[in-house]
């Protein structure tokens, strides 16, 4: 049920990503003893993968949580961003949980996996079933049953806590997962030897680079530690503590299971694995050196076909993407202009001491680019002319859900232009001047695919599958191969194909065999060998790119290590380039030099490296390094694949009731409302039934409003009652609404009826934004133009214009209302949530002014806005003008407008708060204040 507590929620949460791939899909339900799963009907291949093995891995949870939740749980399946990720939101009487299908790479954080499927669907089940625990305090639970539907666990627990647990689970149950990954021991390794690993209180929320990601990361890591100390009962001691009949803080919970404080024993935590992360750093380090420092998770290196550019994709903290190129020479004139400014400061002050150099100078780029919609690009590929570049960007489609696409930049003349539409395509690496091999990520499942880079068309070259996920093609110089990598059973492997006249033929060669006597490392884990005596490396494999028409650069993960590799494939010998202390990622071949990326605790930063003819020494492999170097994974749960009932049309799905309260507190208006909603997961039909107490000039009355979400042109019906002592409304309004949404503009169309006791009118109402956005600024214009037309006349036209520089937004407004002679327009009030907003055509709205504050046949508003990072609301400026009459006021206005959240069972919410001071004009020199929670289907 939604409670007031749901409007802290959306207050703390208004960016909430849309839960479903749109209510208007053919959606379809799937039901187990445990789950009501959802999906639209593209995606029923995953869906059902997932469905099969939900309840074995519920099963399982459970067991290792120690607590079985009787609810039953939605699942939502979807992929709103092309990105891959979950959600859980463990209410107590409607759990759901959010599953987006998008396959990570093997360079990303979730990389590693057994199945991305079972990785996912653990770890958010893990969420679902820890924090449904209910308490065992009777007066908690009622409330829990009534007002506030989350366990103490929840309420208490830090987030480290609650993510650090379902990642230990994730990889005790998979045998897979961040906890057994190279990548979580790398992080902590690398962040320990720099003296940067996060503090208690920043483990949480450190904005820092992957800070955010540390309460996986270093969550997971810590429990392990605690549960080693306090025993195998120990985390589940914690939890039935948590919820006792006995009251007790995280941290009283804490103590009495482990002893100390949890501040306390981490700072332990942290000062052992400090000491193993010391250990494991080598002094005879092969790192390369550091050609040009980059921040945060800047990568994607590409060297042009003449070796003399390099691409990087720079992704700072607060501003958007920019692929830069620079020149692969030495920095001669940069190096001057430095001395230059040297020898002025040596002139002025000889005694001046000049500062030490430990990094290269920043190398003025040659080129820059950034998307114009702000949003980032990725996996940049020189054509085979050197001239452009092909990148993928996620666009959006006519509902707002991200698709990649495939673009060509072209540097010299800054012409750039889109490839695909909506293709789903990314990572492509050109043939020739008319072909690219690229991945296609469509509905959980990849494949390898030919795009024709001058239609579009996109032709498969595998077949798409959500067993098999494919990485990286990359083309040969002679273009007669193509190297990838694709997870299969668990492992990321590196194959070949070949490329025949017009046509792929796919060929796998798997690359992970190495000839007698070259040197991997040592037979406790990663080293294996065949029954022909020859070693095979058990690496992972990421990034495999060409140095020559027979040897691949790639990057090959083992162990706690990710480290450059050279791999010979007429030979088959496999030889380390690199010994990093962090990672050696994403390399990019320039004839006898190597750039690649380098791991840093600030973010990834530009490195080269000439390969040495003798290989480095082999690192060894030490259980009491652990977590700077990876534990043993744990044997994998085998998940059981049930037999599943037929799928059904989801209709309009399961009808949820909740209840939940607004109120208008304005001028001369005091109003509180009570509704209930009847909705359901996905938001097709939604239906509020609202009553309405007011005194002075609020309105009493009461509504049904219900909106069908099912087609992509919405309908909706509102019946009303309403009466403030100036009106009394009865009437039904019909609405139908569409709007369509792009990269750089929003469109907008709502038309239909209003019959009622004192009017009838037709109505349409428009608008259009169009948006910019620049390095460091955006804009948008506006324009909205709406008309009642039937017993009266009344067209009213709004244009706007914002721009923002940094955090720094400043907006301007105009408005122009006429209306036939025989009526007058009234400035003030608010809009209760029993009316439909032509129910009040006749009054132009504004919170701060009682009704009818301004009269007049004629209209005009201006309006000015400046948010700034250093007010907590918006500061604002309105003039109200009805023909000779006009009213000033200035103020600070909070307001939060939200969409339906059905996966929160709740309304969609119209919230302002604000005071305001009257400048001139009626009511002069009187401060009016106001609060607004206005709900809408």
């Amino acid at each position: 049920m939604t409670r007031p507590w749901l409007l802290a929620l959306l207050l703390l949460l208004p960016a909430i990503p849309a839960a479903a791939q749109g209510p208007a899909a053919d959606w379809r339900t799937v039901e187990t003893a445990h789950f009501r799963i959802h999906y639209p009907q593209p995606y029923e291949a995953w869906a059902l993968r997932a469905a099969s093995r939900i309840e074995s891995i519920h099963a399982a949870v459970s067991t290792e949580v120690g607590f079985v939740p009787p609810q039953k749980i939605d699942v939502l399946i979807s992929n709103p961003v092309a990105e891959p990720n979950g959600s859980a939101w463990p209410l107590l009487d409607a759990p759901r949980i959010l599953f987006w299908t998008e396959p990570p790479g093997p360079e990303e954080q979730i990389g590693s996996y057994s199945h991305w499927i079972d990785l996912l669907a653990v770890h958010e089940v893990a969420h679902v079933v820890h924090m449904l625990r209910p308490t065992r305090r009777p007066l908690r639970r009622l409330l829990e049953k009534s007002i506030l539907p989350l366990n103490s666990i929840t309420l208490g627990a830090p987030r480290w806590v609650l993510e650090g647990y379902a990642t230990v689970i994730e990889g005790r149950l998979t045998g897979a997962g961040r906890p057994s990954s190279t990548m979580r021991a790398i992080i902590l390794r690398k962040w320990a030897q720099n003296g940067r690993l996060p503090s208690y209180e920043q483990l949480d929320s450190d904005q820092r680079f992957v800070g955010m990601s540390m309460a996986y990361l270093m969550g997971s890591a810590y429990l392990e530690w605690l549960e080693q100390r306090g025993g195998p009962e120990s985390l589940r001691n914690l939890w039935r503590r948590m919820t006792a009949r006995q009251q007790r803080s995280f941290e009283e919970a804490f103590a009495g299971v482990y002893g100390d404080s949890p501040e306390r024993l981490y700072g332990r935590f942290v000062a052992e694995l400090t000491e193993a992360a010391v250990v494991v750093s080598r002094a005879d380090a092969r790192e390369g050196e550091l050609w040009q420092e980059t921040t945060r998770a800047s990568g994607d290196p590409a060297v042009s076909p003449d070796g003399k550019q390099i691409a990087v994709v720079v992704r700072p903290q607060a501003k958007p993407a920019q692929l830069v190129i620079w020149s692969t020479e030495p920095p001669t004139k940069e190096e001057e202009e430095y001395e230059k400014r040297l020898a002025k400061i040596r002139e002025r002050d000889p005694e001046d001491v000049m500062p030490v150099r430990t990094k290269p100078l920043p190398r003025k780029p040659l080129h820059t680019f950034s998307p114009a919609d702000g949003g980032d690009l990725q996996t940049p590929r020189w054509t085979r002319d050197g001239r452009s570049l092909i990148y993928s960007h996620r666009m959006p489609d006519s509902e707002g859900f991200l698709h990649h696409d495939l673009f060509r930049w072209t540097p010299e003349g800054g012409e750039n232009v889109r490839l695909t539409e909506l293709a789903d395509v990314r990572d492509a690496d050109p043939i020739d001047a008319n072909r690219a091999v690229a991945v296609r990520s469509r509905y959980g499942a990849t494949e390898l695919v030919l795009v024709d880079l001058n239609s579009g068309a996109v032709t498969p070259l595998t077949d798409a599958s959500i067993d098999a996920v494919y990485s990286h093609p990359r083309v040969s110089p002679d273009a007669t191969r193509i190297a990838y990598v694709v997870h299969r059973e668990g492992r990321w492997r590196l194959e070949t194909a070949t490329i025949e006249g017009s046509d792929v033929v796919r060929f796998p060669l798997s690359v992970v065999r190495a000839a007698p006597g070259v040197q991997h490392g040592t037979d406790n884990g990663h080293r294996t060998t065949d029954n022909g005596g020859n070693a095979a490396i058990t690496a992972d494999a990421a990034s495999p790119e060409w140095a020559t028409n027979d040897t691949i650069i790639a990057t090959l993960s083992s162990r706690g290590f990710a480290e450059l590799h050279r791999i010979n494939l007429t030979t088959q010998a496999v030889t380390p380039i690199t010994q990093s202390s962090g990672a050696a990622v994403e390399p990019a071949p320039a004839g006898d030099r190597i750039f690649f990326m380098g791991l840093e605790p600030d973010g990834f930063v530009v490195r080269v490296i000439t390969p040495a003819d003798t290989p480095p020494a082999e690192r060894l492999f030490d259980r009491p390094l652990v977590p700077a170097l990876p534990p043993e994974p744990p044997k994998a749960t085998p998940f059981t694949a049930a037999e599943l009932p037929p799928s059904r049309p989801y209709g309009i799905g399961r009808q949820e009731f909740a209840w939940f309260t607004g109120s208008q507190l304005a001028p001369e208006q005091r109003g509180i409302e009570l509704g209930v909603r009847f909705g359901d997961v996905v938001g097709r039909l939604d239906t509020l039934v609202i009553g309405a107490l007011g005194s002075k000039s609020a309105f009493d009355g009461a509504a049904i409003v219900s909106r069908w979400r099912g087609t992509r042109v919405n309908l909706q019906g509102h019946a009303f009652t309403a009466d403030d002592g100036r009106d009394d409304l009865q009437g039904l309004e019909l609405r139908a609404l569409w709007d369509h949404r792009g990269a750089f503009h929003y469109f907008n169309v709502e038309g239909g009826a209003l019959g009622g006791s004192d009017r009838n009118v037709g109505f349409l109402d428009s608008s259009y934004t169009r948006r910019q956005r620049g390095r460091s600024w955006g804009a948008a214009e506006s324009l909205r133009i709406a008309g009642e037309f039937g017993d009266f006349t009344h067209i009213a036209a709004e244009a706007g214009l914002q721009f923002r520089l940094g955090g720094t937004r400043l907006g301007a407004e105009f408005r122009h209302d006429t209306i036939d002679d025989e009526h007058a327009l009234s400035v003030g009030g608010v809009l209760p949530s029993i009316l439909p907003r032509t129910a009040l055509a006749l009054r132009v709205l504004d919170p701060a002014l009682p009704p009818g504050t301004l009269t007049g046949d004629r209209y005009q508003r201006r309006r000015l806005e400046l948010d700034t990072p250093f007010l907590p609301a918006t500061l604002f400026y309105t003039e109200h003008r009805t023909g000779d009459e006009s009213l000033t006021l200035a103020g600070l206005e909070a307001t939060l407008w939200s969409d339906p959240l059905p996966i929160l069972n709740t309304p969609g919410l119209d919230f302002t708060l604000g005071v305001a001071r009257i400048l001139t004009g009626p009511l002069e020199d009187e401060t009016k204040w106001w609060l607004s929670i206005r709900w809408h289907p």
